[in-house]
């Protein structure tokens, strides 16, 4: 469990430092600054859809896991 939670916490900050670094490149060679905070709202968003799809596949392999198990005692008495 502590290295999902590790795992969350860096796919959090790569995307938000990834969309942070576009926005600044974009604002400095267009001059646009509104592009800034909608790449960093982009980057919030993109970390929370990834961590949720970490999350539910996480979620899924421990279910899997019970069930097999679940089933093997099934099979044993």
């Amino acid at each position: 469990m502590l290295a999902l939670i590790s795992q969350l916490g860096i796919c959090m900050l790569t995307c938000i430092f990834f969309c942070v670094f576009l926005g600044e490149l974009l604002v400095r060679t267009f001059h646009q600054e509104l592009l800034f905070p909608l790449l960093l709202v982009l980057g919030i968003l993109a970390g929370l859809r990834s961590c949720y799809k970490m999350i539910q596949i996480f979620m899924g392999e421990k279910e899997s896991d019970n069930h097999e198990t679940d089933k093997m005692d099934k099979g044993n008495q």
